[in-house]
């Protein structure tokens, strides 16, 4: 498909990567997973970002796992595969790599390390989009990457055609709502905070990339769905409903606590790796006992916990 910011609304679950005993990518499992997200309502998905581990994978296991991906989606949802290299020369190698595999967008961190000034973003961005003829999703979290993007700076993005969308991860809500007046009826804007997203849907997001959503897919949907419908305040009160869950997932490095959510569902996803690892036993009892709480409590996506 051609991916433009139409495409940019609802659900898109960041994906955790799974890993076999060997560290390698088990392709199967992560199609599995594809399939039952695009079941449960998922609208795109968003493969090797943060959640999927890119900082432990080879350039060679990325392409794999964007591959796999690209495979079970068969065409139905976008697949945008996030870049989140530093360095030019290697995340333009990156997101060449994803679209030939088959995605149909990329998800570009600002470079980081380098302390770039607005300009240099500005060509940045600019430069990739051009050398890669990749639609691009612009990836700003600052309390990540140290690099700050105004809102002035994500209008200038739009200005040049740069980038069709964005994920915003910024907490200030000042700030969202900025980015929403100057560019919100030109981009898609994806809230990339799962603690967030009713609040930027209220103020003008479209859509979230978010990786609870993972776990808890058609209670997401649910509350995008309130959302695209104005109940703002029923969809914040979803979310508040699942608060106890999101403080556990969070408590740690995001995926290890989710993978672990996962195992105890019944999904066997592997451990994270390094750079990253597994939670602590004490946050996967906390985990559990959340999850359990839930499950009593009729959240239909926590199935595996109700077996228990």
């Amino acid at each position: 498909m051609t991916l433009d910011a139409s495409h940019l609304k609802g659900m898109f679950p960041a994906l955790p990567t799974p890993f076999r005993a060997d560290a390698n990518v088990d392709e199967p499992r992560l199609e599995q997973l594809v399939e039952h997200l695009i079941a449960s309502g998922a609208r795109g998905l968003v493969p090797v970002g943060g959640t999927g581990e890119y900082t432990a994978m080879s350039p060679e296991a990325r392409a794999r796992a964007v591959a796999a991906t690209v495979r079970a989606a068969h065409g139905r949802i976008p697949v945008i595969a996030g870049v989140l290299s530093p360095g030019y020369a290697e995340a333009l190698a990156a997101g060449k790599s994803f679209m030939a595999a088959g995605a149909d967008g990329l998800l570009l961190i600002t470079p980081f390390y380098a302390r770039p000034t607005a300009q240099t973003l500005r060509a940045y961005f600019r430069h990739y989009a051009h050398d890669s003829q990749a639609p691009l999703l612009l990836y700003d979290i600052g309390a990540r990457t140290g690099v700050n993007i105004t809102p002035e700076l994500v209008a200038e993005l739009v200005d040049d055609g740069s980038i069709i969308g964005m994920k915003a991860c910024n907490t200030d809500l000042t700030h969202f709502e900025r980015v929403v007046s100057l560019v919100g009826g030109r981009i898609g804007l994806l809230s990339g905070d799962d603690y967030l997203h009713p609040i930027h849907a209220a103020l003008g997001g479209h859509g979230g990339i978010l990786a609870s959503s993972v776990l808890l897919p058609k209670y997401w949907k649910s509350i995008s769905d309130l959302s695209e419908r104005g109940d703002f305040a029923g969809a914040q009160s979803a979310r508040s409903r699942i608060l106890p869950l999101l403080d556990v997932l969070f408590a740690q490095t995001n995926p290890g606590p989710l993978k672990a959510a996962m195992r105890l569902n019944g999904m066997e996803f592997g451990d994270a790796i390094l750079p990253l690892a597994p939670p602590e036993e004490s946050l996967v009892a906390r985990l559990e006992a959340v999850m359990q709480a839930l499950a009593g409590q009729g959240v239909e996506d926590l199935a595996g916990m109700r077996r228990a």
